[in-house]
């Protein structure tokens, strides 16, 4: 699949961080990035700008994996996503860092209060 450009996103500490944009459904190589999953959108006709509106922004060691968990993909189909934004960040202290800081400017409507890791065990309680 093609990529649909780049866009920059501002963190709190007011760094921007550049990221490729694609569609939801793509298929990536293995690599470590911060991923904002947004809804991509044209509210401009004359001059075809994209928008985007902040859906998820989460980080991986190994963009093969699964984005989301089933509840949080249906969280993105409720919320009409259909792009996701990499910043490619090999190192996971800086990974962590970046997403930490793009979660603090953007309000989201998927992420949690308090972000958790990508698999998180869920221990049974009986």
């Amino acid at each position: 699949m093609a990529t649909y450009g780049g866009i920059t996103f501002t963190g709190k500490s007011g760094e921007k961080y550049y990221f490729h944009a694609w569609p939801l459904e793509t298929r990536f190589k293995s690599v470590a990035a911060v991923y904002f999953v947004t809804k991509r959108t044209f509210n401009n006709k004359t001059y075809r700008i994209a928008g985007h509106e902040s859906i998820y922004i989460g980080q991986t060691e190994n963009l093969t994996d699964p984005f989301a968990t089933h509840a949080q993909l249906g969280c993105f189909r409720k919320h009409g996503a259909n792009c996701v934004c990499v910043h490619v960040v090999a190192d996971e202290e800086r990974r962590v860092a970046v997403e930490q800081d793009l979660i603090a400017a953007h309000s989201t409507s998927c992420n949690e209060d308090s972000v958790r890791p990508r698999y998180q065990h869920v221990q049974d309680p009986y």
